[in-house]
């Protein structure tokens, strides 16, 4: 179309009134701005202006946030033994059990009474800033940790099973399983608004393969002489992972929740930064001052649990996809400035793994990136900073000192060395794990099955710290492949592929530069989620479902936005 003068098309650059413009003429005229000033989605239904990311719903998400920490900070505050001589966790009567009566109507008000895409957004953020109940056990002064997590009664509300917070018996079912499968029960049956467009598909079909999988692969364990609860402690997390993606892929209205889900994930990443900091530096200090940590001098290895390694890189990843996108100064600064707040949060926090996927995502962003000026400016700048990276590995590692600055390049090299005994260990557990396929690789023993030990490995008993180590390894693709053989491995895993290529064809075919940076961080966070799962448990974790679930359904959505 050609221009005026004024650089916008015909009609709008003065010659026209605006009342007298087209809708195409004002779209054109949207997108330009867009392009210039950054957009990162679209404004709530009350509108259909779009909003630059982190404006668009800094207040309702740190609303929720601060909501969240100050009431759990009360049940932890009135709770604690310090305050309150012995802990009333333990008491015949619980504070967390009497306090149901405030949260669950709350909770029941929030996730059933809202509009369901409201509920969803909520569901989200509790999902992203609260430690689940089975993590936060193991960042207690008596679980092996070295501190009371002030997240902990939140997570014994969201995350905890009925018998955890009420003493139920065979309570076994979380909260979070059951928000999950009412949110999606309205999602499927429930009122749907005005522009509601039903999901693809083949990616609702992929979903259901997968859940489908998981409960035949449970009868035939079963059948076989295995475990109801070792089933049942196998599958629990598998069969709520496409329950999540189902409510992702049903109720995310795309492109218009992508702001919110961005600026979600990043607010979040830097709360939880700060409580790394806060953990490292007074926690951690009040300890060595006071005494109180029981093994001496307290060096912390790590501050928080696994899964803030998949929110801290995904974060990341939403916000170089963003910069690279909206290529604007306001948008790079702020950018940087929340991503040092997040990178100190991933240096203090101290996870091998969350070094490894910081080393992934760019590459897979960067092989993603269409060919142009602006990759190749990319190229330069990788050219430069991968000899710098190397040699800071190479020279911090070899560095004898305690500094957290050189916590990276330490991680970096014991992940390349692997002669650790926590390496080695899991080298023996991997080659039990490939001893059991090859026992039977077409289809294996299912669920409610230990792993079996390889006859040429020496036994490594991780009862102590992990009871049920044999009934889920740390490389989740090696155990799911042990346990399903080649054809059940291969119903479920397609799933992972298939995101990946749903996000690549959603970035090729994106029409803004919301729809490239929400597809290029949800190829991204793919990455994330595959390389948890091949390190460490990350089929058991729920930040690993949830962020997988998120990508799955912005990927699919963007696939099929521009297609005609």
């Amino acid at each position: 179309m050609p221009h005026n003068r004024h650089g916008g098309p015909p009609g709008m650059g003065g010659r026209v009134p605006p009342h007298l413009a087209s809708q195409s003429q004002f779209r054109q005229l949207h997108e330009r701005v867009a392009d210039q000033f950054g957009a990162f989605g679209d404004r709530d239904d009350e509108g259909s202006d779009e909003q630059s990311f982190y404006e668009a719903w800094r207040k309702p998400i740190l609303h929720t946030i601060v909501a969240i920490f100050l009431a759990s900070l009360f049940l932890w505050f009135v709770s604690h033994p310090t305050f309150n001589g012995p802990s009333v966790w333990a008491e015949s009567i619980r504070l967390d059990t009497v306090f149901v009566v405030v949260w669950a109507p709350i909770l029941f008000w929030v996730m059933g009474r809202q509009r369901v895409w409201k509920s969803v957004r909520i569901y989200l953020i509790l999902a992203l800033l609260i430690d689940p109940f089975s993590e936060t056990m193991f960042l207690q002064m008596g679980e092996g940790g070295y501190w009371d997590s002030v997240l902990w009664p939140a997570g014994v509300a969201y995350f905890g099973t009925l018998k955890e917070f009420s003493g139920l018996p065979g309570g076994s079912i979380g909260t979070f399983t059951i928000v999950t499968v009412g949110l999606l029960y309205r999602a499927l049956f429930g009122k749907k608004y005005s522009d509601y467009t039903p999901p693809p598909k083949f990616a609702r079909n992929a979903l259901i393969v997968f859940f489908g999988t998981v409960i035949a692969l449970s009868a035939w364990g079963i059948a076989h002489g295995g475990q109801v609860d070792w089933t049942f402690r196998q599958t629990l997390h598998l069969m709520q992972l496409p329950l999540v993606g189902l409510v992702f892929l049903y109720v995310f209205r795309i492109p218009r929740d992508l702001a919110f889900i961005g600026t979600a994930y990043v607010l979040v990443a830097a709360a939880r930064s700060v409580l790394v900091l806060y953990v490292y530096f007074v926690v951690c200090t009040y300890n060595n001052i006071h005494g109180t940590y029981r093994h001496g001098v307290l060096q912390p290895e790590w501050c928080t649990n696994h899964s803030d390694s998949v929110l801290f890189v995904t974060a990341l990843a939403i916000l170089l996809a963003h910069a690279l996108e909206q290529r604007n100064r306001k948008t790079t600064l702020r950018c940087i400035g929340l991503g040092a707040l997040i990178m100190s949060g991933i240096v203090f926090n101290n996870r091998r793994l969350a070094f490894v996927s910081l080393g992934a995502v760019p590459v897979i962003m960067y092989l993603a990136l269409k060919p142009s000026k602006r990759k190749f400016r990319v190229t330069v700048a990788m050219a430069i900073l991968i000899p710098l990276v190397v040699g800071y590995v190479l020279v911090g590692s070899e560095i004898n000192s305690p500094s957290p600055l050189l916590k990276p390049a330490k991680l970096a090299m014991s992940v390349m060395d692997q002669k650790d005994t926590s390496a080695q260990s899991r080298d023996i557990e991997n080659e039990n794990l490939i001893y059991t396929l090859n026992q039977s690789p077409l289809l294996t023993t299912g669920f409610g099955h230990e792993y079996q030990n390889s006859p040429n490995n020496p036994p490594v008993d991780l009862s102590e710290t992990f009871a049920n180590y044999k009934l889920v390894a740390h490389n989740g693709v090696l155990w799911l492949w042990s346990i399903a053989g080649v054809l059940g491995f291969a119903l479920m895993w397609m799933v992972y592929p298939l995101a990946g290529t749903l996000a690549m064809r959603g970035y090729r075919s994106a029409e803004t530069p919301l729809q490239r940076s929400a597809a290029l961080a949800a190829l991204a966070s793919i990455a994330v989620c595959v390389i948890q799962i091949w390190g460490d448990q990350g089929f058991s974790s729920y930040m690993t479902l949830v962020t997988f679930g998120v990508a799955f359904a912005v990927s699919a959505r963007l696939a099929v936005l521009n297609q005609g």
